[in-house]
């Protein structure tokens, strides 16, 4: 029991420090977290998919040394899985990141037109004018990026 406390105690305070420390960049000194190994300031820290990605395989590390030290196999292969779980979401944040504004735009205004079709069928106001909302959002964005294709036909 005592041990369980402890785990749980252990696992929300690394959880605690990496998220804080990756959220609001604190450094200290001779850390990791030093100015000059911080990102520039034009690149975002973390998104928060990321950062749930980064402390899920901080919890799976926690969980699989606890196994390792306690030589409760359970807890070594639950950790081995959230560390392999973190590497899919940071793989399908990696895919993400690569998706052409294009692609992003045309997706949503798909969206828009299934959400509002369902809410015609359902006769749900609400999903109709949502639907609607994502269709003129997906729009507005296409619409951006004809603005910035000619602008960067200009420059060239």
């Amino acid at each position: 029991m005592i041990s369980s406390i402890y785990r749980s105690f252990l696992r929300i305070g690394l959880m605690s420090l990496l998220s804080f420390t990756l959220v609001f960049g604190v450094t200290m000194e001779n850390s990791w977290a030093n100015p000059a190994f911080m990102l520039p300031p034009s690149m975002p820290i973390a998104t928060i998919e990321r950062v749930k990605a980064d402390a899920k395989d901080l919890e799976g590390k926690t969980q699989e040394a606890i196994g390792n030290v306690t030589g409760n196999a359970q807890n070594q292969i639950t950790g081995k899985a959230k560390q392999a779980e973190a590497v899919v979401r940071n793989a399908t944040e990696d895919i993400k990141d690569n998706v052409p504004e294009r692609v992003k735009a045309m997706t949503k205004e798909i969206e828009g037109k299934t959400q509002e079709a369902i809410g015609k069928m359902t006769g749900s106001n609400k999903d109709q004018i949502t639907g609607q909302a994502k269709q003129a959002e997906g729009k507005t964005r296409n619409l951006l990026e004809n603005v910035k294709d000619k602008v960067q036909g200009l420059l060239d």
